[in-house]
């Protein structure tokens, strides 16, 4: 760029490099302030993304839940709830005007078992028709699953969405309702373990045959609770997320693990094969790719129904050996919940020993209750449920295509799976299959999936730098559409998009031909679950497009994504219409010469280009003498021949536009976004009213504590002494009073602030006059060695500070004569007055007041001495001056001895200069010590040589 051409002018070429070279630097520095801008602003965003990415995952179980918080800069934890305990009980209670959850809502259920919902969570969006269902014996008992002995709810039904209620008191709340309370718990403990900083997205487990109504319910219970669900994680498949932490294949390995999932209220099992792959930049550095190939759950199985087993066994033993309790104990929540807490310590004693007591204290009535359970009792108790352990195992592999052999690794989760019998079971089957397979026990069983799915969503997000997990799950549905005229005169085929065991996060779309609206039906295992009606095409077509030249009919497309959390709806439904239309195209006529020209030279291509050149310039002046010896009309001819051609062609333009589109639910209905807003605002008004609640139940426990504590404190030697019988009789009255007034419902937060601030008016003055009592004592000691201080300041200033004159004291002295004429009237006062009234003063007032003077006379003795006004120097002064100079110059002593000598002497010189206050001289010999100190060292080095 910078080298000139030969044939350039010098000053030319030089201009031209001064303008490149600007240029360049022009260039260059708006390429740094761009740069300089984009990492400023790639900065911020990071910060603001350190300050506010947060995600939380709930592994939600059946009978315990468990939190995990992922946050930047902090490692991936269990968060701890009110009790320190890493889990949590799934309950919610509704016995109280406050809410309480986990281990003290299940306390609650020995009171009022209506209003403690658990074990619910897995029945939100099932089909139940009518009131029937719901009623005790019901198809949601039947799904319920659990011992209607232990569980008693007060169900309704909703016919408008077709789902269940409870009822809870004066409440009725939809499931959905019930699970946002908890999550809402959930979100607190996030929130008190991150410091108070808000988390807001959440990541929850699901079972992996979740329904689509399902994982809508948990998702509107997240965003209920005011989250927003990022994706719902199968359960299994999180623990092998949390298991590829610690397990990368090598390269071009593929091994299948094996889940095997006992829980509380069912048995899952999921088949995942782990591979590797390169991830990064960095070269050799391997992810795991983690595909699930299989899974089969079965809800006949799991650890609480062993419970009930052993529960429903000890009731019956009880109810023979006290028939006449046999009715009344089964009507008691509390000691069917004492059974069944027993029961669950019985079955972990089991797990451990042969045998295991059973003992309740007061069981029902003042009645105790002994028995002893063996292990082969026991397992005679669950004996059907052991046979169906491997039946999840065989289906899972059936589901892969897989057989034992195939599987390489088995991992057991879950909390059930600890009991001996159980892995007894499991260990002689998976032992059967070929090679032996030993039990893998290498993942927390109860915390791992929290752990996995919080690993999960980090991986998909950009604001969390973990290890990179490739993961693939799949659907345990089938999904498809079917398209049909609003009217439902005409139907297309059924359309299968999504069959069973299509992995989650499809994208697929829709594409069709239509002139009028229509509407989008979506079945689940071919049940009818929602249908989209589209409208706005028919509108268009005879409106706005009406008037195009269109190539055919609307072209409709539309997204049906299946997300990772595995929800499916239909989105974005877009109608397309071609219009064909003419526009006029310029085109230039040739010249009559140059046509000729051009035909030669196609036949004559031996031809030069001069030779070309030479033919347009002959034809140009054969035409201009042509149009000069014509006329008029000859000339009109030839402009007509020169002008351009004008020619029309056809072109395709597209025409695109949003359609409208309308969702319609059949039963089980999912709730719709105005009616999750409105229960949003619900539960936000029901943690207001509780939170109002709580302060008051905390000023009435105030309040009883400052009542009890009166009455003590009216009985002390030293408030007897500074009050009077009346008033103390005043004060016992209001406390009994307020006493009986606590007892009354519908106080509210003020009238308990006013109850107590009129009984601390009239005792905490009580409380200041004992106090003051007691400290008066030492106040005249303080005062006098206050004033001995300040006696001793007026001495030394007078001694030692003669450039302090009374001016300069004046205010302190004024200072000190008011607070003695104060003190002595006080102290006056104070004889006169009788202890049951106000003091005459308070030892912090005199503390105060005297503190001042002190500080007073301080600053007086802080003064510093005036520098006195050097004279003018007169001959003789400078003469003394030339003298210093030269005692400056004196000689040296030539030995170290001499020089040790004389710096003895000096020494003591100025230490008298000093004493004396003569700093000039004691300068001088402080110079003169420097020169020896160094005439010394010399001398000393010397003779080291």
């Amino acid at each position: 760029i910078f080298q000139p051409r030969a044939f350039l002018c010098p000053r030319r070429v030089g201009r031209r490099l001064v303008r490149t070279r600007r240029k360049s630097a022009l260039w260059l520095l708006q390429a740094q302030k761009m740069a300089f801008s984009r990492l400023t602003a790639g900065l911020l965003l990071v910060l603001l993304h350190v300050g506010q990415a947060q995600i939380m995952s709930i592994d939600l179980g059946h009978e315990f839940f468990k939190v995990a918080l992922m946050r930047q800069g902090v490692p991936l934890e269990i968060v701890l709830n009110g009790h320190s305990k890493r889990k949590s009980s799934t309950a919610v209670s509704f016995f109280e005007a406050t809410r309480v959850f986990g281990d003290d809502a299940v306390a609650h259920a020995s009171k009022a078992p209506t209003k403690v919902p658990m074990f619910f969570h897995s029945l939100l969006g099932a089909n139940f028709t009518d009131k029937a269902d719901v009623q005790t014996g019901g198809a949601w008992w039947k799904q319920f699953g659990l011992s209607e002995t232990f569980y008693t709810y007060d169900l309704g039904y909703e016919a408008e969405r077709g789902v269940p209620t409870f009822k809870l008191g004066d409440l009725e709340m939809y499931g959905e309702e019930v699970l946002a309370s908890l999550i809402s718990a959930a979100k607190k403990m996030a929130e008190d373990s991150a410091d108070g900083k808000t988390v807001r997205d959440l990541v929850v487990t699901v079972p992996s045959d979740a329904t689509l109504r399902q994982r809508e319910a948990i998702v509107a219970a997240g965003q209920i609770a005011g989250c927003r669900v990022l994706s719902l994680v199968h359960e299994t498949s999180a623990f092998a997320v949390q298991r590829a932490v610690d397990v990368t294949p090598d390269k071009g390995a593929s091994d299948v693990y094996l889940f095997y999932n006992l829980g509380s209220r069912k048995a899952e099992v999921s088949i995942v094969r782990f591979e590797s792959r390169s991830a990064g930049m960095v070269a050799g550095k391997m992810a795991p790719v983690l595909t699930v190939l299989g899974s089969a759950i079965d809800y006949s199985i799991g650890g609480h129904l062993m419970d009930l087993r052993i529960a429903d066994a000890m009731l019956k033993k009880f109810q023979e050996k006290n028939p006449k309790l046999a009715d009344g104990v089964v009507k008691s929540p509390r000691a069917l919940r004492k059974l069944l807490a027993q029961a669950q310590k019985t079955k972990a004693t089991l797990s451990a020993n042969k045998a295991a007591p059973f003992n309740v204290e007061s069981l029902f009535e003042d009645t105790d209750f002994q028995a002893t359970i063996k292990r082969e009792e026991f397992e005679e108790m669950i004996k059907d449920y052991l046979e169906k352990l491997t039946s999840p195992v065989e289906k899972a592999l059936a589901a892969a295509n897989l057989t034992m052999p195939d599987v390489k690794f088995v991992e057991v989760v879950g909390g059930a799976w600890r009991v001996p019998k159980v892995q007894s079971i499991l260990d002689d089957f998976f032992k059967s299959g070929g090679e032996k397979i030993k039990l893998g026990q290498h993942l927390n069983g109860e915390e791992a999936a929290a752990m996995g799915s919080a690993l999960m969503a980090a991986n998909f997000s950009t604001s969390f730098r973990v290890k990179k997990i490739f993961f693939s799950d799949f659907t345990a549905h089938e999904y498809a559409v079917q398209v049909a005229a609003l009217d439902g005169s005409w139907e297309k085929n059924l359309t299968t998009l999504y069959p069973a065991g299509t992995p989650l996060g499809g994208k697929k779309k829709l594409s069709f031909s239509l002139e009028e609206d229509f509407k989008i039906k979506v079945f689940e295992d071919g049940v009818l679950l929602s249908e989209y009606t589209v409208t706005g095409l028919k509108e268009l077509i005879d409106g706005k497009w009406k008037e195009y030249n269109t190539t055919g009919p609307p072209k409709i497309t539309a997204s049906v994504p299946l997300e990772m959390s595995g929800i499916l709806e239909i989105k974005q439904p877009l109608a397309t219409i071609e219009e064909l239309y003419w526009v006029n195209v310029t085109k230039e006529k040739p010249k009559p010469n140059a046509t000729n020209s051009s035909k030669s030279n196609a036949t004559e291509s031996n031809e030069t280009k001069e030779e070309e050149e030479e033919a347009e310039k002959e034809a140009k002046e054969e035409a201009k003498e042509e149009a000069s010896t014509e006329g008029d009309n000859a000339s009109e001819n030839a402009t007509d021949e020169e002008e351009p051609e004008i020619i029309q062609k056809q072109k395709k333009k597209k025409h695109e536009k949003k359609l409208t589109v309308t969702r319609m639910d059949y039963a089980p209905r999912s709730l719709t976004s105005a009616k999750i807003e409105e229960l949003q605002k619900k539960l936000e008004s029901m943690a207001t009213k509780e939170m109002e609640a709580a302060a008051v139940e905390g000023l009435k426990n105030e309040l009883e504590a400052y009542i009890y504590g009166s009455r003590d404190k009216l009985e002390r030697d030293d408030i007897v002494k500074v009050s009077t019988e009346e008033q103390r009789e005043q004060i016992t009255k209001l406390c009994t009073e307020f006493e009986e007034w606590m007892y009354e419902a519908g106080s509210s937060k003020s009238d308990y602030e006013a109850k107590l601030k009129q009984l601390q008016d009239l005792l905490q003055p009580m409380e200041e006059r004992a106090l003051e009592m007691e400290a008066r004592e030492d106040i005249p000691s303080t005062v006098e060695d206050e004033l001995s201080t300040i006696k001793a300041i007026q001495a030394h200033i007078k001694k030692n500070m003669s450039w302090v004159d009374e001016n300069k004291t004046a205010t302190a002295s004024e200072k000190l004569s008011s607070f003695k004429t104060w003190w002595a009237k006080k102290q006056e006062q104070q004889k006169t007055l009788p202890l049951h009234e106000a003091p005459a003063f308070t030892k912090q007032e005199v503390i105060d007041k005297i503190t001042k003077v002190t500080k007073e006379w301080d600053k007086v003795k802080k003064l510093k001495k005036p520098k006195e006004a050097k004279p003018a120097k007169t001959k003789a002064d400078k003469n003394s001056t030339k003298t210093e100079d030269k005692a400056k110059e004196e000689p040296l002593p030539e030995t170290a001895a001499d020089t040790e000598e004389e710096l003895s002497k000096l020494r003591t010189k100025k230490i008298e200069a000093v004493e004396k206050e003569d700093f000039d001289a004691a300068h001088v010999l402080k110079q003169r010590e420097k020169a020896l100190l160094k005439h010394l060292e010399k001398l000393k080095e010397k003779s080291e040589l």
